[in-house]
């Protein structure tokens, strides 16, 4: 009788043990969440190694002449007034924008800042510089070469809509790209 105790108290220490290892190998019963990641410009965010494509193996799509198609290719970034950091709606653009220049390897491409027409002209080309910076910088964080991407600003000189509203403003803050010439 004593003998079916000790082996029934040794079953159920087992059991309990496995339950304890297959627990601890699972995490557990609390549910594990996702870490939430704030989009932010200038903090400190995990960098992408530098991209690696080759353009080998892509199907026989002119991927180049789909970067800058109007409404396939490569998406304008839109700043608030007198600012060049990156909102969360621009973070998100430049992500989609750095997945198609991945597909385009050896393009370079040419990132131009914008400005509205409020403030001195140096004022604006110095911000419209800032602009196509951040841009740039934000890319190279997502892992397209540096190498591979060029500056310049064209501060309030070329609208890309008339007039002198905020309702012309909000699409004249602006970075664009182009493909730079060689």
């Amino acid at each position: 009788m004593r003998d079916k105790k000790v082996l029934a108290g040794l079953g159920l220490r087992i059991a309990v043990v496995c339950l304890t290892m297959i627990l601890v190998a699972t995490g557990g019963c609390k549910s594990k969440k996702a870490p939430v990641i704030e989009p932010g410009f200038g903090e400190e965010q995990t960098t992408q190694g530098p991209e690696t494509t080759t353009g080998e193996g892509l199907p026989g799509v002119d991927q180049e002449r789909l970067l800058w198609d109007k409404d396939t290719g490569l998406k304008p970034i839109y700043f608030d007034y007198d600012k060049f950091s990156l909102r969360p709606d621009a973070i998100e653009a430049v992500a989609g924008n750095a997945s198609k220049i991945k597909q385009v390897p050896n393009v370079i491409i040419q990132i131009e800042g914008h400005c509205d027409e409020r403030g001195t002209q140096e004022y604006n080309l110095a911000l419209g510089e800032k602009r196509a910076l951040a841009v740039r910088d934000h890319l190279m964080k997502l892992g397209i070469s540096g190498d591979r991407l060029l500056t310049i600003s064209y501060g309030e000189e070329k609208p890309a809509a008339d007039g002198h509203d905020e309702s012309a403003w909000k699409w004249n803050r602006r970075s664009e790209f182009n493909k730079a010439r060689q």
